[in-house]
C-alpha cells in the first residue's frame, strides 16, 4: 500500500524516500513466517522497489537540477545491513554529483554565489585594480632593427658572430646624416662642401653630449673606436680639390700625375680613394664635354674666375646631390649604448632645432632615433583611444538603455550597468600595463594598439551577459537570476574568451621578440577582462537589480516586440529553405575564390616607412637615404654599406664575409681554397668587380713581396713620402714588379710580415678587418672581407642575393665562412613570414577546434564551427591583399587577432544550437522546453545570440574606427583588420553558418559525444539529448513542485527501463 500511495499522491521526495526505504522492512516483518511462496514474492518486491528507487532518484536528480531550484535530498541506504546496498547508494550519489559537472551548472553555482556574496566580488576587484598604479614605471621600448626577426632565423646566428668577431656586447650602433644643398645645388661646390668639413669635424670633437642617466659629458671621437676616420675621405677630397683648385686658378702650367679627382675612384697623391661611399646622387658629364683634360692648356683667361669652369677641368664630378656620413660605435658594454644612442638623440636635436636657417640641410638617421619618434607617435593615440572610448560608451549605454526600454525594464539604473560593461576592459588594460611594468617588461609601440583591441573585443562577452540579464524575470531572488543569467551566458562568454586567450597565447610562443611580447600582453588583458566581467560586472548586476526593485512596472514595447520576433521567424523559415541554402553554397564559393587569389598574391615585405609616421621629420631622411644614398654599418672601422631602396642598391650593395677560424696561408691547398670562395663571391651576376673588393690579403701578398724584393719595409714610417694622405679606404695600387715577384718568387707567403704591415701607414688600416691572437705561426685568428654588388632593385632581388651568399658561404664549410649584411634580418623576417603565419594560423586553428570541442559536445557542430573560422579567416587575409595590405609583423599580429576574433561569430551559434533545449523565467517559476526541429533551434540561438553578437560587432568597430584618422601604417593594418572581421563574421555567423546548421539532420544534432564516450549510464539523463517528453517541465523558483498542471508526465528512459511517475488527483 506504501507503494501505491507513493505513485498515486503527491509527496514530497523525503516522503517518497522514506517509503521506498520502509516497504521492504515493513512487508519483511510482516511475512517473515509465510510460506515460501511469499518469501520469494517478498524478495521480488524488495528488488523491484530497490530498482524502481535507484531509477526515480536519477530522474529526480536530473529534474531538480534542471529547473535550479532544488536541490538534492540526502540519499538513504536502501539496506541498513547490507554492504551491496552501501555501495550502490555510494555510486549512485558518485553518478548524480557527475552529472553535475557540466558548465552550465557551475556558471549556475557562480552567479548563486555573486548574488549571494557581491561585496567580496567587488573586494576582489578592487584588488586587482591596485596593479594599476604599476603604469606609473611604464617603460616604453622599440626593437626596430631586430625585433621582428625570428630568434630562430640564420641572421641571428650570423649577428651573433659578427659580435664574437668585434668583442662587441650588442649589435653596433649606426647613425647616419645626410647633408643636402638648401638651393638644390650641387655638394661639390668649394663653400658647400667646406660647411660639410666643417661639422664634420664639429660633430667629431666639439659636440659635447651628456648621457641623461649619468650626467657624463663626452664627445664622439672618445667613443668612437675605430670607426673614428670612416668619414675622412669627404676631407681628404676637400682638400685635394681645394688644391687642384688654386693650381689651376694660379698656374697656368700642368699639374702632376699623382692627383686624379675622378669618380668613383679618385686618385690622391697617387693612391686610390673611393668616393661612392660618402656621395650619392652622382652626376658625371660626358668626356667629350669635360673642359679640358688633365694636362690640357687652359682655354682662355675669363674663365680662370669661374669655380664652376674650373672645376669641370679637374674633375669629371658634374653634381653631388648628398652627402652622406656614418657615425658607427662598438656596443661593449651597457654604459658605451647609452652613450651611442645619447650622442644620436643629441645630433637629431641639433639637426631639428639648432642648426635650421642653414644653406645646408641636415637629416639624422638612426635606430634609437626612430625608437624615440615611434614612442612620441604612439603618445598621439591617447586622443584616439578617447574617441574610441567615447563611441563605445556611447554604443553601449545606447543599445543597454534601448534593449531595456524595448523589454519593458527602463530604470536610471541601466546607466551602472553601461558604466560596468566599459570599466571591466578598461580595468583589464590598466592592471596588464601595471603588471608588466611591475615585472619590468618593456612596453612596444605596437602593444599600444592593444588597448583599441580589449576594449573592442572585452565587451562582446559583456553584451552577452547583459542580453540574459535583460530577458530574464526580476521577480525571484538575484542569487537565482544571476545564476540563470551565467547558466545561459556564461558557457559562451568562457569559449569566445578561452579561445582568444589561446590565440594570442599562441602568437606569444612565436620567435618573434615584438610580436611575441604584443600577443602575450594582449592575452592577458583579454584574461582579466572576463575575470572582471564575472567580479565586477556581475555584482553591478546585483546593485541594478536592488536599485530597480522601487521601479513601477512596465510593459515595454509590445508591438516591437512582437514585430521583431516575427521578422526573425520570417529569417529563420528563409535561411532554412533549400533555395537559400543553393545561394548561399554559391555565395561562400565566391567568397572563398577572391579570398583565395588575394591570398596567393599577398606580398611579403617590410619597408622602413611603413613603421615611420608620415608626418616625422624621418620621413624625409628616410627618403633622402632610401633614394641618394645608404645606411653604413662597419664592424670597428669597416666601410660596410646597407641600403635601403633602389637607387642605392643599384650603385652600391655590399656584404661582409666572414672567416671565423683561424687561415694558414702557408698551406697551398687553404690558400687556393680561400681564393676560390673569394671567386665565388665575386663571380655572381650582381658583383660590382673584385676592385671594389675590400680584402686585406690582397694587399698583404703585394706588400709581402715587395718588402722581399727590396729587403726592407718600403712602406714604414721613415720611407713614406705622403704619410698624411693615408686614409682607411685607399689601396695601393699592385705595381708590375710585384706582379712578377709573385709570379718568379719560389718562397711561399706567411705572417712573417703581418706586424710591420699593420704598422705600416698605408695598410694600418687593415688591422680592424682582422681579430689577432697570440700565435707566432698563425696570428689571425679570424678576419672578415666585403664584396660589393649593385643593379639589386627589389626585395626579391636582395633575398636571392642573400641565399646565394649563404649557399656559398656554406659551401666553404671548411673555412668556417659566415655572411653578414645589415639587412639580413629583414630578409629573414621576408622569408620567415609565411612559414610562421601558416604556422601560427595551422595550430590556432586546431587550437579552437580542439576548444570548441570541450564545450559544444556535438562533433558535426563543431566542425562547421571550425571551417566557419577557418574561412573567415582565409578570406579576411585574401582580402587585406586586395586592400594593398602585405604580409609583416603588424599583420601577422593582425591575422592572429582576426582567427580569436572569428570565434565570436561562430561559437555562440553553434554552442546555443546544440542544446537542444531552452530554459526561461516566467514569474517565480524557471520553465524548460524542447526544441524539435532546426527551425525552433534557430530561432532560440539567434534570438539570444543575435543581438549581442550585432552590438559586439558594432562597437568594436565604433572603439577602432578613431584609429583610421591617425594615418599611420600599423594603426590602419588593425582597423582594415578588425573591419573586414566583423563584416565576415556577421555573414558568417549570422547567415551561412545558420543556414549549414540548419540543413543538418536533426538526429545527428542530437548525438552527444560525451555520453558516446563516457556511456549512457554517465550522461545518459543530460537534459535536452533525448531525455524528456515533448512536455514543458517546469518548477518553482523557490525550490518546490508546485507544478499546478494537471496530467503533467515526465518520461525518463534509461537502457531497458522505463519508468513513469504519475502525478493525478486520486
Amino acid at each position: 500500500m506504501c507503494i501505491r500511495y507513493a505513485y498515486a499522491t503527491s509527496l514530497k521526495p523525503p516522503l517518497l524516500n522514506t517509503c521506498l526505504l520502509l516497504t521492504p522492512l515493513t512487508l519483511n516483518c510482516a511475512l517473515s513466517a509465510s510460506s515460501p511462496s511469499m518469501s520469494a514474492l517478498l524478495a521480488k518486491i524488495t528488488s523491484s522497489s530497490e530498482q524502481l528507487r535507484s531509477n526515480f532518484k536519477v530522474d529526480l536528480a536530473a529534474n531538480n537540477n534542471d529547473n535550479g531550484c532544488c536541490k538534492m535530498q540526502e540519499e538513504l541506504p536502501l539496506s541498513i545491513n547490507s554492504a551491496t546496498a552501501n555501495n550502490r547508494a555510494k555510486e549512485s550519489k558518485l553518478l548524480a554529483f557527475c552529472q553535475q559537472l557540466t558548465l552550465r551548472r557551475v556558471f549556475r553555482l557562480i552567479g548563486f554565489s555573486i548574488g549571494s556574496y557581491p561585496l567580496a566580488y567587488v573586494i576582489a576587484a578592487i584588488i586587482m585594480s591596485v596593479m594599476s598604479f604599476g603604469i606609473y614605471y611604464l617603460k616604453l621600448e622599440d626593437r626596430v632593427r631586430d625585433g621582428y626577426t625570428p630568434t630562430t632565423s640564420p641572421s641571428r646566428q650570423e649577428a651573433n658572430l659578427l659580435r664574437e668577431f668585434t668583442d662587441s656586447f650588442g649589435d653596433p650602433t649606426l647613425t647616419t646624416l645626410t647633408l643636402q644643398a638648401r638651393d638644390g645645388g650641387s655638394m661639390h661646390r668649394l663653400k658647400y662642401l667646406a660647411e660639410a668639413v666643417r661639422l664634420h669635424r664639429y660633430f667629431m670633437d666639439n659636440f659635447t653630449v651628456e648621457v641623461p642617466s649619468t650626467g657624463e659629458r663626452f664627445v664622439y671621437r672618445e667613443i668612437c673606436g675605430f670607426s673614428c676616420n670612416a668619414n675622412v675621405v669627404i676631407e681628404y677630397f676637400y682638400s685635394a680639390l681645394l688644391e687642384e683648385y688654386r693650381k689651376e686658378k694660379a698656374d697656368k702650367g700642368k699639374r702632376g700625375e699623382a692627383t686624379n679627382l675622378t669618380y668613383p675612384i679618385a686618385k690622391i697623391s697617387g693612391f686610390d680613394v673611393h668616393l661612392e661611399r660618402n656621395f650619392y646622387g652622382v652626376r658625371l658629364r660626358p668626356y667629350a664635354n669635360s673642359g679640358r683634360g688633365r694636362n690640357s692648356s687652359r682655354i682662355d683667361d675669363s674663365s680662370v674666375d669661374s669655380e664652376e669652369m674650373i672645376l669641370q677641368m679637374i674633375t669629371n664630378i658634374e653634381y653631388i646631390q648628398v652627402i652622406f656620413m656614418v657615425f658607427q660605435g662598438q656596443v661593449t658594454s651597457s654604459n658605451m649604448e647609452a652613450k651611442l644612442n645619447a650622442w644620436e638623440v643629441a645630433l637629431y636635436e641639433f639637426a631639428t632645432q639648432t642648426y635650421v636657417d642653414q644653406p645646408i640641410k641636415i637629416l639624422v638617421l638612426g635606430a634609437e632615433i626612430v625608437n624615440q619618434e615611434l614612442i612620441k607617435d604612439s603618445q598621439r593615440m591617447a586622443p584616439y583611444f578617447i574617441a574610441g572610448f567615447l563611441a563605445m560608451f556611447s554604443m553601449v549605454a545606447i543599445s543597454v538603455l534601448g534593449s531595456a526600454l524595448l523589454l519593458g525594464v527602463m530604470h536610471p539604473a541601466k546607466l551602472i550597468v553601461a558604466f560596468g560593461v566599459i570599466a571591466c576592459p578598461i580595468l583589464a588594460i590598466t592592471v596588464t600595463f601595471g603588471l608588466f611594468s611591475l615585472a619590468q617588461l618593456r612596453t612596444n609601440t605596437i602593444m599600444l594598439i592593444m588597448p583599441f583591441l580589449v576594449m573592442g573585443i572585452g565587451v562582446n562577452g559583456a553584451f552577452l551577459v547583459i542580453h540574459s540579464w535583460l530577458r530574464s524575470s526580476s521577480e525571484c531572488s538575484i542569487p537565482q537570476r544571476l545564476g540563470f543569467v551565467l547558466e545561459e551566458a556564461g558557457p559562451s562568454v568562457t569559449i569566445s574568451t578561452f579561445t582568444n586567450v589561446i590565440t594570442f597565447g599562441i602568437g606569444a610562443l612565436t620567435p618573434t621578440p615584438e610580436i611575441a611580447l604584443f600577443c602575450f600582453e594582449t592575452a592577458i588583458a583579454l584574461a582579466f577582462a572576463y575575470i572582471f566581467t564575472l567580479v565586477l560586472l556581475c555584482p553591478l548586476l546585483y546593485v541594478a537589480t536592488v536599485v530597480e526593485r522601487t521601479r513601477k512596472k512596465a510593459t515595454g514595447l509590445p508591438m516591437i516586440i512582437t514585430g521583431l520576433n516575427s521578422t526573425l521567424k520570417c529569417y529563420c523559415r528563409l535561411i532554412t529553405s533549400k533555395l537559400f541554402g543553393v545561394l548561399a553554397f554559391v555565395g561562400i564559393l565566391i567568397y572563398w575564390f577572391f579570398g583565395a587569389i588575394g591570398a596567393m598574391n599577398i606580398e611579403t615585405r617590410l619597408d622602413v616607412e611603413k613603421l615611420l609616421p608620415k608626418n616625422s621629420p624621418l620621413q624625409e631622411a628616410n627618403a633622402i637615404i632610401s633614394t641618394k644614398s645608404n645606411q653604413s654599418f662597419v664592424p670597428n672601422i669597416l666601410i660596410i654599406l646597407s641600403a635601403t631602396h633602389i637607387a642605392v642598391w643599384t650603385e652600391y650593395y655590399p656584404v661582409m664575409i666572414l672567416v671565423n677560424s683561424p687561415l694558414d696561408i702557408r698551406n697551398e691547398r687553404v690558400l687556393k681554397r680561400f681564393d676560390a670562395m673569394v671567386n665565388d663571391f665575386e663571380t655572381l651576376e650582381k658583383c660590382r668587380g673584385k676592385e671594389f673588393t675590400l680584402l686585406w690579403l690582397r694587399d698583404y701578398k703585394t706588400y709581402w713581396w715587395e718588402a722581399l724584393l727590396y729587403d726592407f719595409d718600403y712602406f714604414s714610417d721613415d720611407t713614406a713620402a705622403l704619410t698624411t694622405t693615408t686614409t682607411t679606404t685607399t689601396t695601393r695600387a699592385t705595381s708590375q714588379t710585384s706582379k712578377q715577384g709573385i709570379k718568379l718568387g719560389k718562397e711561399m707567403i706567411d705572417y712573417s710580415k703581418l706586424n710591420d704591415f699593420l704598422s705600416s701607414p698605408i695598410y694600418k688600416q687593415w688591422r680592424n678587418f682582422l681579430k689577432l691572437r697570440n700565435d707566432s705561426d698563425v696570428p689571425v685568428e679570424s678576419f672578415c672581407f666585403v664584396v660589393t654588388y649593385q643593379n639589386s632593385t627589389s626585395w626579391k632581388e636582395r633575398i636571392e642575393l642573400m641565399q646565394k651568399w649563404r649557399s656559398i658561404a656554406n659551401s666553404y664549410k671548411d673555412l668556417n665562412a659566415s655572411v653578414w649584411e645589415a639587412n639580413s634580418m629583414f630578409v629573414d623576417q621576408m622569408l620567415s613570414l609565411k612559414t610562421l603565419a601558416l604556422q601560427t594560423c595551422v595550430w590556432t586553428l586546431i587550437c579552437m577546434t580542439t576548444v570548441c570541442g570541450l564545450f559544444i559536445q556535438n562533433p558535426f557542430s563543431v566542425i562547421i564551427a571550425s571551417l566557419t573560422i577557418a574561412s573567415i579567416s582565409f578570406g579576411v587575409i585574401g582580402f587585406l591583399s586586395w586592400w594593398h595590405l602585405d604580409l609583416d609583423p603588424a599583420t601577422l599580429c593582425a591575422i592572429l587577432m582576426c582567427i580569436g576574433m572569428s570565434v565570436d561569430f561562430t561559437a555562440h551559434v553553434s554552442y546555443h544550437h546544440q542544446l537542444g533545449e531552452k530554459k526561461t523565467i516566467k514569474g517565480m517559476r524557471i520553465t524548460k522546453s524542447r526544441l524539435e526541429n532546426n527551425k525552433a533551434r534557430l530561432e532560440y540561438t539567434l534570438k539570444s545570440v543575435a543581438w549581442p553578437t550585432l552590438q559586439g560587432g558594432i562597437s568594436t568597430v565604433a572603439c577602432i574606427i578613431p584609429l583610421a584618422f591617425l594615418q599611420n601604417y600599423i594603426p590602419l593594418v588593425f582597423v582594415k583588420t578588425i573591419s573586414l572581421v566583423v563584416i565576415w563574421g556577421l555573414f558568417h555567423g549570422l547567415v551561412l553558418l545558420p543556414t549549414f546548421l540548419s540543413l543538418i539532420p536533426h538526429f545527428i544534432l542530437e548525438f552527444n559525444c560525451y555520453r558516446a564516450i563516457f556511456g549512457k549510464h554517465l550522461f545518459g539523463a543530460t537534459p535536452g539529448i533525448a531525455g524528456h517528453s515533448n512536455s514543458a517541465v517546469t518548477g518553482n523558483t523557490d525550490g518546490s513542485s508546485g507544478n499546478k498542471k494537471e496530467g503533467h508526465t515526465v518520461v525518463h528512459n534509461k537502457e531497458d527501463t522505463e519508468l513513469r511517475i504519475l502525478r493525478t488527483n486520486e
